[in-house]
């Protein structure tokens, strides 16, 4: 009787382990993709701050991680590729992630503050990054995770002719030479008269990327805008990795104040399609705002 019983209380565990959703033996597992994906946006950030001479390093940085990991790249991809496709699966990964990011940058500060003996960036600096949202986000095709929107309501440290960078390094996925896959980043600037002055790019490979905006208008500052909006009308599949976002503003002398060209800081210029045009609001719905946190 015992052994009957034992029987199907095995049977039923092994039901109810064949309800779950199992990951195919060939795709890393969430517990290994999740430390794949921690070092591979550590060799990714660093390989940014590289000086153009030495810009060959990035991909043995990245080529590094995979040689840890014991994955190929091309292995990297095809997973990635399955967990887009799986949003739940990739959700968890990215809330463990996100904890550990957010883990990390913390204990960083705390190392940084007690070497320069300060507690905190006074938000009223002449140089401040005002992005308060996550840096780090993975988007797909799917319209409910293909964009970031932010809308920043200003305040009294706002000054007119205060100049804002959007900055971020994208990783488009695939990363073959024919993906098709591509992305629009957007910064705009909403003023008291109603008028608008703003930026827009088309991004088709990955790398740092960014929009810098000084706008012309002396009337006060209301808003600030924009998105990062990925699409991709050939493949379901593909995906966008956007890392290390930041919004810094940058306070602008009035008599400095002069409309001055936008500037690019990518290794590779000759393969950015770029345009700029005025954005209104009604061009995309915000799915998030940020608002300064007095």
């Amino acid at each position: 009787m015992r052994t009957t019983t034992g029987l199907y209380v095995v049977l039923a565990l092994g039901l109810l382990a064949s309800c779950g959703k199992k990951i195919p033996d060939d795709i890393i597992q969430p517990d290994a993709m999740e430390s794949l994906l921690y070092d591979y946006h550590l060799a990714s950030t660093m390989s940014t701050s590289l000086p153009y001479a030495e810009s060959y390093k990035k991909d043995a940085y990245l080529d590094y991680v995979f040689q840890k990991h014991q994955v190929t790249e091309a292995e990297f991809d095809s997973s990635m590729v399955w967990y887009t496709r799986h949003a739940e699966e990739l959700a968890t990964i990215y809330r463990s992630l996100q904890e550990r990011l957010e883990k990390e940058e913390k204990q960083m500060k705390e190392v940084v503050a007690k070497r320069d003996n300060q507690i905190d960036v006074s938000m009223s600096g002449d140089t401040v990054d005002v992005w308060q949202d996550r840096p780090l986000y993975w988007l797909s095709a799917s319209p409910l995770t293909n964009k970031v929107v932010f809308d920043l309501k200003t305040d009294t440290t706002f000054k007119p002719y205060d100049a804002m960078e959007l900055k971020a390094d994208f990783h488009f996925i695939p990363s073959s030479a024919k993906q098709s896959g591509k992305a629009v980043m957007a910064l705009n600037f909403y003023f008291d008269n109603d008028s608008v002055q703003g930026l827009t790019r088309m991004v088709t490979h990955s790398g740092m990327q960014r929009l810098y905006l000084r706008p012309d208008s002396a009337f006060a500052i209301q808003s600030i805008s924009g998105f990062v909006y990925f699409m991709d009308e050939e493949s379901t599949g593909t995906s966008l990795l956007v890392n290390d976002i930041h919004l810094t503003r940058y306070h602008v002398k009035e008599k400095e104040a002069v409309s001055v060209p936008d500037t690019v800081a990518v290794r590779d210029t000759s393969r950015l399609e770029r345009k700029e045009r005025v954005v209104g609001r009604s061009q995309i719905q915000p799915v998030r705002k940020i608002e300064n946190r007095k």
